[in-house]
């Protein structure tokens, strides 16, 4: 069992099928599971074709270890987030999220949304590699396990969610669980849907299943095609949206997030420390704040509800909408852009600022050393710039733009990140920036 320890990771338990992750692992995590946080667990799971057996080895730890299991089925991970945000059970959802289809693994929540990252996925590793604590019940304390449709249920509450119709929206599933929903609720609201990859298929065949910008090229095509007014795509749980303007533009997370402020709510954003600063010119602009978190969906979502921040933005396509209306679900930030293009009334090229130039450079460096160099470096940028961002590695802010200096948590490198104001600036930070880490990786040698 030695080998799978690098399954345990910062935000889930992720790792290959039948090579790190077979059932019987799984069926000893959810003992470790329920041994760390017991409580009933809503229990569902992607479309990938190993998701079904692990998931009743999950649910086997479970209910060994005490814990009642209400198995929800395959359905997106929205439908999860809304088991434990709105219907107060724990949430241990199986899906290996955008990665290819031999992978898989779990992601947890205590009962109302508490995410279960970190220190939590560490403790449920330690109890995994110390089968002794384990809690292991006597016949009359088994778990309960019991089944619950609630696709009817998490479709109501999105559909009273959304305000608007009248819409012509081209939506690509990517062959994931959002086929389940999405195109009979944008219909069922009184628009007219173009679908794209909505039938449910484990491979992923048509584009995999991560929605990247190259990925998503027919979506584009289809969008201008159709004329349609935007397009959508999904990645295979669910949770990650990416959005296509009605030129067949990608648009960038924050973006999209400005399209949700213009026709949403003003108010407080919060934005992780890569994000490009059109979020913060137009939310300052409007004399609002944006409060930086460190790179990690579980962040923003926790902010979001510290701060009742209108809006939370990744990078990476994960929102939070309407102050935390059902977490970082990407149907339901379908919802609220849906109702956003509506109310703006314009085409979405019309409002949408420009994107900065944005480059990036990944420098290798030994993972005995990426740490100490960017703490030095932190030490270094505060002497010379006084207020700096280190929440996740150390961001400076300046007139010409922004760089993000970030050790990997996973390998030996370090990343730096600029944004300019325009393609000389960038290139002139990326550089200087550059060659900062360099010399310090030098001395410290």
């Amino acid at each position: 069992m030695e080998r799978v320890r690098h399954i345990f990771r910062a935000y889930d338990v992720r790792g290959i099928f039948n090579k790190d992750l077979t059932v019987d692992v799984m069926a000893r995590i959810g003992m470790a599971i329920a041994t760390y946080a017991p409580c009933t667990y809503a229990v569902g799971g992607d479309g990938r074709g190993s998701t079904p057996a692990l998931k009743r080895a999950l649910i086997a730890g479970l209910i060994a270890a005490g814990a009642d299991v209400l198995d929800i089925g395959t359905v997106p991970i929205g439908a999860a987030m809304y088991s434990t945000l709105h219907l107060g059970k724990g949430m241990a959802y199986v899906t290996a999220s955008h990665l290819p289809p031999e992978w898989n693994g779990v992601k947890l929540s205590r009962p109302g949304g508490d995410l279960m990252v970190g220190p939590d996925i560490y403790a449920i590793r330690d109890l995994f590699f110390d089968p002794s604590r384990l809690r292991r019940v006597s016949y009359a304390d088994v778990g309960k396990v019991s089944q619950f449709d609630v696709l009817p249920e998490y479709t109501s509450f999105l559909r009273r969610q959304m305000k608007s119709s009248g819409l012509k929206i081209v939506v690509d599933c990517g062959n994931g669980v959002a086929s389940l929903v999405v195109p009979r609720l944008l219909r069922d609201a009184g628009h007219e849907v173009v679908c794209l990859n909505c039938d449910l298929d484990p491979r992923f065949p048509a584009r995999g299943s991560e929605p990247t910008p190259e990925a998503v090229s027919k979506l584009r095509r289809i969008v201008v095609e159709e004329g349609a007014d935007f397009g959508v795509a999904f990645d295979g749980d669910g949770d990650r949206t990416l959005f296509v303007d009605e030129k067949g533009n990608v648009l960038t997370a924050e973006q999209a997030g400005v399209v949700m402020l213009i026709g949403g709510e003003r108010g407080d954003v919060v934005a992780n420390v890569e994000c490009s600063m059109i979020i913060d010119d137009y939310v300052k602009r409007h004399g609002y704040r944006v409060f930086r978190v460190p790179v990690g969906r579980t962040y923003m979502v926790r902010e979001v509800v510290k701060r009742n921040a209108v809006l939370g933005v990744e990078s990476s396509g994960h929102y939070v909408v309407r102050r935390n209306a059902n977490m970082d679900d990407g149907l339901m930030t379908l919802v609220h852009f849906v109702d956003s293009v509506a109310y703006i009334g314009k085409p979405i090229s019309e409002v949408v600022p420009p994107a900065y130039p944005i480059l990036r450079r990944k420098l290798e460096v030994g993972d005995d050393l990426k740490f100490e160099i960017v703490d030095s470096l932190k030490r270094k940028l505060e002497r010379e710039y006084g207020e700096v961002e280190t929440i996740d590695g150390v961001r400076v802010d300046l007139d010409e733009g922004w760089v993000l200096i970030r050790p990997s948590n996973t390998e030996p490198v370090i990343r730096v990140t600029v944004e300019g104001r325009s393609k000389d600036a960038a290139e002139r930070l990326l550089e200087r920036f550059v060659n900062m880490v360099k010399e310090e990786y030098k001395r410290l040698r």
